[in-house]
């Protein structure tokens, strides 16, 4: 728990500081019952919980609050993208809300400080949505059925990227895009290079831990790190959205993401502004 002299009172945005349970009327089925607390954490391990992150959120908000709002608003965006009947996107139905949850809870933990879970909610994101495609293009219910059930070995990213790339149209688009295309092995895709990016943090390799980033032990605001998980967010979710296109063919771009394309990072290959044409006009 800090200690009084360690801490800085909130000035500016004082709503932040507020710290509450929501009402039992907010809920349909109420968390722990509504019952009196029967196991409660104490005051010094709940600052050990607590402190530094809230620390953490209180300065990616006070210095980065516009990246925070528009991964909120994409996030829930792609929630909106598809209809709430799971008939009519059969394929892509669960994986789509998979990946809303992912995009959900990414940008909590960045803005919390662990840039390197964050990111690596990214890469389910995108793994998810590849599978299910995989399934789509093929109309392979057997095999979509036993993924999603866990009866089937899990599916191989590369294998579910190749798969998706071969299908006649995709592949169509992907000659016209020239070079890898989306979906290319070697030299890799866009698919491949944005998945590449996001493992790095997946897989702590030396330099991409949290101790890496941080510098010290954490979680401590690093904005630069913050601003990097912002920009791997927009292209995993623009990613995702022509993924979903591919296994959805009405869907139509939200207007919140129109202006990705153009700020797509290196991971896209020059490619965003041409295969968000090719899929979406």
């Amino acid at each position: 728990m800090a200690r009084p002299e360690d801490i800085r009172p909130i000035t500016d945005g004082a709503y932040r500081e507020k710290r509450a349970y929501l009402a039992d009327h907010a809920f349909l089925a109420v968390p722990g019952a509504g019952q009196p607390p029967t196991d409660l954490l104490g005051k010094k391990e709940w600052g050990s919980l607590t402190d530094l992150p809230t620390d953490v959120l209180l300065r990616t908000t006070d210095y980065l609050g516009s990246m925070v709002d528009d991964m909120l608003t994409q996030a829930h965006a792609w929630l909106l993208a598809l209809s709430a009947d799971p008939s009519t996107a059969p394929f892509v139905f669960d994986a789509h809300l998979d990946a809303h949850d992912e995009f959900r809870a990414a940008p909590f933990l960045a803005s919390h400080g662990f840039y390197r879970q964050a990111t690596a909610a990214l890469r389910n994101a995108l793994e998810v949505m590849t599978h299910a495609v995989r399934f789509a293009v093929r109309e392979d219910h057997v095999g979509y059925q036993a993924w999603r059930s866990g009866t089937s070995e899990a599916p191989k990213f590369g294998n579910s990227s190749d798969l998706i790339g071969s299908d006649p149209a995709v592949a169509q688009i992907d000659a016209i895009l020239g070079g890898p295309g989306l979906f290319g092995i070697r030299p890799p895709g866009v698919l491949r290079s944005l998945y590449s990016d996001v493992c790095r943090y997946a897989h702590s390799q030396p330099g991409y831990t949290n101790a890496d980033i941080w510098r010290s032990n954490g979680p401590v605001f690093i904005g630069r790190a913050f601003t990097q998980f912002w920009l791997d967010f927009s292209d995993i979710l623009l990613a995702s959205y022509v993924l979903l296109k591919i296994a959805h063919p009405i869907l139509a771009l939200p207007g919140v993401i129109e202006g990705a394309p153009g700020n797509a990072g290196n991971g896209w290959l020059g490619l965003a502004e041409a295969a968000v044409a090719a899929y979406f006009s």
